[in-house]
């Protein structure tokens, strides 16, 4: 008996610091707003809230969102920045624009990469965020994941300006 009361407490335990762990890092259900979160500065014009109780409604009204640029990727300007991170690629332009527009809503900086592949085919890749180097894209990632709700990977986008390569061959 005194065995099974170890066990149970040190189970009991276990699952007070898994959960406390989660909390204080900052975990959330994917999807859902979190009040606690910090606020990112976006790069574009703020986009307007959406009134819940519209959105309580069975046939939601939907406004005309804010159109989210999209560039070619060839058209890269000196002054972009050279990293941002990538939340997700489609073929369509269409579902491009939709998850870019809901990304957007969630207040994130995005944008539309238009990109070739090796067979011609088309692919927009949505991005969030430009950073001067990849060290300020990595540190502010796992906040744009927890808004966006998914996964997203650090991107290096080309400059203009071709750069002489460094020495030893890393960065």
């Amino acid at each position: 008996m005194k065995k099974l009361l170890i066990g149970v407490l040190a189970l009991l335990l276990l699952l007070v610091a898994f959960a406390g762990g989660y909390f204080l890092a900052g975990g959330a259900l994917p999807g859902t707003a979190d009040e606690s979160a910090p606020a990112v500065a976006s790069a574009g014009p703020a986009a307007p809230a959406a009134a819940p109780p519209d959105a309580a409604k069975g046939e939601p009204e939907k406004a005309a969102p804010a159109a989210v640029p999209v560039r070619p990727v060839a058209t890269v300007t000196a002054a972009t920045a050279r990293f941002s991170i990538e939340l997700g690629v489609f073929r369509s332009a269409g579902n491009a624009q939709d998850f870019a527009a809901v990304l957007a809503g969630r207040g994130l900086p995005v944008e539309i990469v238009e990109t070739m592949d090796a067979a011609g085919g088309q692919w927009h890749r949505v991005r969030a965020g430009a950073f001067a180097d990849r060290w300020q894209a990595e540190a502010r990632r796992p906040s744009f994941e927890r808004t966006a709700g998914i996964g997203g990977v650090v991107v290096e986008e080309p400059l203009a300006a071709a750069q002489p390569a460094k020495a030893g061959g890393g960065e």
